[in-house]
C-alpha cells in the first residue's frame, strides 16, 4: 500500500491584515462615493489645524496677509504636509516613529555621550589617560624563551607547567 502524504495548506493573512483602515460612511445614511484612509485623514485634519492657527496669529499681526488665498493656504498647505507624510519614510520607517526613534537616541545616548560595543555600555571610553602594561616574553622551564605563534607559521600556542594555552603575559612572575 502506497505511503500517503498528508499536505497542509497554510494561510497568510499579513496582507489581509496590513490593509489600511478606510472611512466609507460618515453617518448612518450618508456613504461618502470613494474610500478615504483613516491615517492620512487624520493627518490632514491635524495639518488643517495647524495651518488654521498660524495663518490665525499670522493675520493678527499682519491683517491683510492672506487676503485673497486664505482657502488656498487653508486646504493646499495641508495637503501638501499630507502627502510628503505619508510620501516620505526615512530608513523605511513611518515618519513619526523615525522623529520619536530619533528623539529617543537624541536624550539617551548622544547628548550624555555614552558608547556601546556589542549593545553593551562601556564607560572607560571617556578617560583621557589610557596605560598599557608592558608584554614579556612566555618562558618555559625546560626550553627558554619561546616564540610567539604570530612569529612563526606553525601557529601553535606555547603550553606552560600549568597545561593552559599562553602567548605573551603582560607581567612578571
Amino acid at each position: 500500500m502506497a505511503d500517503k502524504k498528508e499536505s497542509r495548506v497554510v494561510f497568510n493573512y499579513r496582507r489581509a491584515l496590513r490593509e489600511p483602515k478606510k472611512i466609507r460612511q460618515i453617518t448612518e445614511y450618508y456613504y461618502l462615493p470613494f474610500t478615504i484612509e483613516l491615517i492620512p485623514a487624520l493627518n490632514f485634519v491635524v495639518f488643517l489645524i495647524l495651518t488654521f492657527l498660524t495663518g490665525w496669529i499670522i493675520k493678527k499681526f499682519y491683517p491683510y496677509a492672506f487676503s485673497n488665498t486664505w482657502f488656498i493656504f487653508l486646504v493646499c498647505v495641508p495637503l501638501l504636509f499630507t502627502w510628503l507624510v505619508t510620501k516620505i519614510k526615512p530608513e523605511g520607517k513611518n515618519i513619526y516613529r523615525f522623529i520619536y526613534d530619533y528623539v529617543n537616541y537624541l536624550f539617551t545616548i548622544k547628548i550624555p555621550k555614552k558608547k556601546y560595543c556589542n549593545g553593551k555600555e562601556v564607560e572607560w571610553m571617556n578617560e583621557k589617560k589610557i596605560t598599557f602594561k608592558e608584554c614579556v616574553w612566555v618562558v618555559d622551564k625546560k626550553n627558554g624563551k619561546t616564540k610567539a605563534s604570530v612569529e612563526n607559521n606553525k601557529e601553535q600556542y606555547a603550553i606552560n607547567e600549568n597545561g593552559r594555552r599562553v602567548r605573551l603575559l603582560s607581567y612578571k612572575e
